[in-house]
């Protein structure tokens, strides 16, 4: 009795994995082969999904447009040919505007944000929220980024004779500094001091390292319908009480008049009380407090990380250094020595840099996308069967010798203006492209420019061996963060 029992469950998985695993074999999409249940990922858990990705872009680049792969049990299409890519992200943005990202706007109020959202409500918000990022409004909240240059100059000091530093820490405290005051007023004091609330909170929202974090992130990716019908949070509820409590002290007290500051809160209570909106629906609270939310943690780990990398490959290249710090002490001397908005625009050859550093070390190393209804891929037989969702692989492009001729080599070279007209315009995707591009880019850009030309301004920077070259991106972690960490010496310009 039991004998047939035990054949019949093996039947049934057999034939529930050959049916599950065939998706792509079925409409002649290639593919790596999957393992039960784990399908592409890792059953051992030694390779970072970038790396994943980047193994079957690799495998089927020069024989197919696209390939296939499953995440778990869940089928999802890697787009490779650029102008397939191109379509996706621009042309046919209308079928592909929506990410089948988990949100529960009732039980998990802060989840509900502009990446998540999806459909008319995305659209809307989009539009209110897109002239908040204009080169005007950039420019007004430039000196709330300045400000903390002072605070992190004593940091850098105060270390530096102690051994190397791990620049992770660095960076994570002026990105906090930074962003918690341009995103909610808020005084962090991450450079200042050793424990700050908004540090811990932040550990919630970005620990990946234990199992069960781990599964409750692949569950909710991979889940995602059956995680709303049980009324699952993604949040924290302590961080979600500390994020709704500090947005409304902040908002109480704008609306008292007694502080005013040019921040994102500033500009979210304009949009929220601008009678004259075109929407019929003015914003929520609970909608507004989401909207900072997301700007905090979508322009906190992600400039740091980005800062990070940067400062290890210019300590890594003394040349590519000292090359972008003379460029910065000349363009500094036309403005008196000070960084100015209007400095950082001149500043060329370090945005090459930083441009450099997102093509090999970009925040988001693939974008998602969902198809709204079937989708003929123009000059093939596939049809993307609504509801799919699109894995569009920005590491493994960034990566491509045939697109950028060793790629592992830190070279700003590849975007002087002369480079970057001879590529495709898909070719470079760290920030996206299309409507649903990262509405925080100006931003980001303005701050790393901010931060790494002061640093060089004041500073030289010389990897420690306790580094692991080369730098790999931890499997452990499910962002970018390299593996044993970025630890540099630091030592003061003589004057």
């Amino acid at each position: 009795m039991w004998i047939y029992l035990l054949v019949g469950v093996f039947a049934l998985g057999w034939w529930w994995s050959k049916k599950t695993y065939s998706y792509w074999e079925d409409r002649n999409v290639p593919t790596n082969k999957p393992t039960f249940l784990l399908g592409n990922l890792d059953p051992l858990g030694r390779k970072h999904f970038a790396t994943l990705i980047k193994e079957i872009y690799d495998a089927h680049k020069k024989t197919s447009d696209y390939a296939g792969m499953y995440f778990l049990t869940s089928p999802r299409l890697i787009p490779i040919n650029l102008d397939l890519i191109k379509n996706i992200l621009i042309k046919d943005f209308n079928n592909f505007s929506d990410r089948k990202v988990y949100y529960n706007e009732e039980d998990d109020p802060l989840s509900a944000h502009l990446f998540s959202l999806r459909g008319e409500k995305w659209k809307v918000f989009r539009q209110q929220l897109s002239p908040t990022f204009t080169s005007g409004k950039m420019k007004m909240m430039f000196p709330l980024v300045v400000g903390h240059n002072a605070a992190l100059k004593n940091y850098l000091e105060k270390h530096m004779n102690s051994g190397p530093m791990n620049f992770r820490q660095v960076c994570i405290r002026y990105a906090a500094d930074v962003i918690g005051l341009t995103a909610f007023g808020l005084e962090c004091k991450a450079l200042e001091k050793e424990d700050t609330e908004i540090l811990r909170q932040s550990d919630l929202f970005f620990n990946f390292n234990t199992v069960s974090a781990r599964l409750k992130f692949f569950f909710f990716l991979n889940f995602e319908g059956l995680a709303q019908k049980l009324r699952m949070r993604f949040n924290p509820k302590e961080m979600e009480d500390f994020f709704m409590r500090v947005v409304k002290d902040t908002v109480q007290m704008r609306e008292s008049g007694k502080v005013d500051r040019n921040d994102f809160i500033k500009l979210l209570m304009q949009v929220r009380n601008n009678k004259d909106n075109q929407y019929t629906k003015q914003m929520t609270f609970n909608e507004m407090a989401a909207q900072a939310f997301i700007f905090f943690f979508g322009g906190f780990e992600t400039t740091a990380m980005s800062m990070q990398y940067c400062c290890a490959q210019l300590a890594l290249n003394p040349d590519i250094q000292e090359r972008a710090r003379q460029e910065t002490r000349e363009v500094l001397h036309k403005y008196n020595g000070e960084i100015t908005y209007e400095a950082t625009q001149e500043l060329t050859y370090l945005k090459q840099c930083i441009d450099e550093t997102l093509r090999m070390y970009p925040s988001a190393v693939f974008l998602f996308r969902m198809s709204a209804s079937n989708y003929k891929v123009p000059n093939s037989s596939l049809v993307i069967e609504k509801g799919t969702e699109l894995f569009i692989p920005v590491h493994s492009i960034h990566m491509d010798p045939e697109i950028y001729p060793k790629p592992n080599t830190f070279d700003p070279e590849r975007f002087s203006a002369e480079n970057v007209k001879d590529r495709h315009s898909m070719a470079y995707l760290p920030f996206g492209d299309g409507p649903r591009n990262c509405i925080g880019m100006r931003f980001a850009l303005m701050e790393l420019a901010v931060a790494i030309s002061f640093i060089l301004n004041n500073f030289q920077l010389t990897i420690n061996p306790k580094t692991q070259l080369p730098l790999q991106f931890d499997p452990k972690e499910i962002a970018i963060y390299p593996k044993g960490g970025i630890w540099i010496d630091v030592k003061p310009l003589s004057t």
